[in-house]
């Protein structure tokens, strides 16, 4: 395993696109610098009127042509500089987290239900964006706006400042409470969220289930539940929110008389002139919104907060070892198979999924180049365990675990990988057609390779009936299609994919004998060549194997050929005679 990335998400991707951020800040400045230059152009021009001064009217109305139409410009600008910035951000935050997230490893997923990994991915990356979309530009070009601004009252009346900042550190320290009650709702609300996500993908999953066993009530209670919670959650956040923006709009408007006032008070006084006084009512009202949106932003900072919190546990998480040999698949393979006639060789492997729960105790066995090895063995005893070790799914604990001569952690994850084909009893399909899922077993198959694949598995004259053939889609995890169906694309994507080692996982544990026959034929015609390991199902599958190991209580209790361990009288025998399968030559196994 390697660590993850400890750099946050968002500044690396804000680092990216800085310049684009840059001329945004650029632009709302000098937007800012063009609306407070023409306030104080007309400024001028009124006391010029009022002094009874002529006034070049032509030049008055071509300066200010000028300036709006630099606005236009600089406004423009501004807008496509942050339209851009916050799409090239989403863009570049989406394609770093899916591409961690497929680097992540299987307990990952094993541990974090989908209702949550989804609701990162859609709700949490949706308030991210809309925090890059509106909360951030909203905050930069206030800021921006209350600077240049403050500074024009600077120069005119500082004591005008001292007045419309007054009330601010009131309204500072309620927005500060605010936000942090905000911030907890938030995380409660996104939580909900993630069992929401959840509970409706339990049901959507478990439907056939759910109906046989009339849970109708019972789903729909576990949903509403859930939903009313979320609902809670949210009128909390309402609540809170519209209680923020009174408190906001009540505090801004507590200087703003006072401001009136005191500028009145200095023109008549002679201090300010009376076009000076136009410009800072006209200004005033452009900075007092920003001014408040200012303070109570810490409420969108630290909600969008909880979305960022979420979004950078899952780039913190480790990823999967990759191994340390950089080189290609194909001469890693070709090299390999090679010079090594001992394809896979363990001695003493331990593995646990938790911490003082061995699965796997000081396991070993080797399997020849074109050997069959078998394990067999009761529920629980660690089968599938070493499929997925075998698989890289998971890093061992101790012991050795050598690839054609290599040790695993010396291969490129990928490379090693490239050396087993699987087909397990759980068939994956995705929701695309039949000649895409088979495709899927070899990068750039051609047609004439995929139908040639399906031949082999005994599918072909079935795919060949469908009302698309090979274009059909066989919907979500292949629900269109049977159990054996969906069995046999999985063996035209192994026979496709011709890697040098099988891996059958109990691959009849769950269909008739006439698709377990179809079945049986493909399996001993992939088979041919090359190395198989198999968890078995069927003691027919298994008779024949080159050596059978017993799996009992994660370790191996013996091992031999099947007349051997027949005669041996031991725990392979008890296995059989306690499934009552020695006349029947059945072996029901399930892990």
């Amino acid at each position: 395993m390697v660590t993850g990335r400890k750099q946050k998400f968002w500044w690396k991707a804000m680092k990216t696109h800085l310049w684009l951020l840059i001329g945004y800040i650029a632009l709302a400045y000098v937007l800012n610098q063009i609306i407070i230059y023409g306030n104080d152009v007309i400024a001028r021009a009124a006391d010029q009127v009022l002094l009874g001064q002529q006034t070049a009217i032509g030049y008055l109305l071509k300066a200010l042509a000028g300036l709006a139409v630099c606005g236009a410009a600089a406004a423009f600008g501004k807008s496509l500089c942050a339209g851009v910035y916050n799409a090239s951000i989403q863009r570049d935050v989406k394609n770093d987290l899916c591409a961690h997230i497929l680097e992540l490893p299987i307990g990952y997923f094993e541990k974090n239900g989908s209702g949550g990994i989804m609701t990162k991915l859609s709700s949490d990356m949706n308030a991210i964006g809309l925090f890059f979309s509106e909360v951030l530009p909203t905050l930069l070009i206030d800021l921006i706006t209350v600077l240049t601004i403050t500074v024009y009252f600077i120069k005119m009346d500082i004591l005008l400042i001292v007045i419309l900042f007054a009330s601010y550190p009131l309204m500072l320290i309620v927005a500060d409470r605010l936000s942090k009650r905000l911030a907890n709702i938030a995380r409660g609300f996104r939580t909900r969220m993630d069992d929401r996500t959840q509970a409706a993908y339990d049901v959507i999953q478990g439907i056939s289930v759910g109906r046989s066993y009339n849970l109708y009530n019972i789903m729909k209670k576990r949903l509403d539940t859930v939903i009313d919670d979320i609902a809670a959650h949210a009128w909390k956040s309402t609540r809170i929110s519209s209680l923020g923006w009174l408190l906001k709009g009540t505090i801004t408007n507590i200087p703003v008389v006072g401001c009136y006032f005191f500028a009145l008070n200095e023109t008549l006084n002679g201090r300010i002139t009376t076009g000076e006084m136009l410009a800072f009512t006209v200004l005033l009202g452009r900075i007092l919104t920003p001014i408040g949106n200012l303070v109570f932003c810490l409420n969108e900072i630290r909600e969008a907060g909880v979305a960022f919190e979420r979004v950078q546990a899952i780039f913190e998480e480790q990823t999967e070892y990759q191994g340390i040999t950089a080189v290609q698949e194909e001469t890693v393979l070709t090299d390999s198979m090679t010079n090594h006639n001992l394809a896979i060789c363990w001695e003493n492997v331990t593995f646990s999924y938790q911490e003082g729960h061995p699965v796997l105790r000081g396991v070993s066995f080797e399997a020849k180049k074109g050997e069959t090895i078998a394990f067999v063995g009761g529920s629980g005893e660690g089968k599938s365990t070493i499929m997925k070790l075998l698989c890289g799914f998971y890093p061992k604990e101790s012991g050795s675990f050598l690839l054609y001569g290599k040790a695993y952690e010396d291969w490129g994850l990928s490379a090693a990988r490239a050396c087993f084909s699987l087909v397990s009893q759980d068939v994956f399909l995705f929701p695309v057609s039949v000649w895409e899922n088979v495709a899927y077993g070899k990068k750039g198959a051609a047609k004439a390779d995929v139908i040639e694949a399906c031949k082999n598995a005994n599918i072909h004259a079935f795919i060949e009936q469908l009302p698309q053939g090979y274009d059909t889609l066989v919907g979500e995890r292949g629900v269109r299609l049977s159990g054996g169906e969906r069995q046999r694309i999985s063996i035209a994507r192994a026979f496709l994919k011709d890697a040098p080692v099988l891996l059958l996982d109990e691959p009849t544990a769950a269909v008739d004998e006439g698709t377990e026959r179809l079945i049986q034929e493909a399996i001993t015609r992939i088979s041919k060549g090359r190395t198989v390991l198999i968890v078995a199902h069927r003691l027919s599958t298994i008779a024949n194997a080159d050596c059978i190991y017993v799996i009992e209580q994660g370790a191996v209790a013996e091992f031999g050929k099947h007349k051997a361990l027949m005669e041996r009288h031991g725990a392979y025998e008890r296995l059989m005679q306690c499934k009552g399968q020695r006349s029947s030559l059945e072996f029901g196994i399930v892990h």
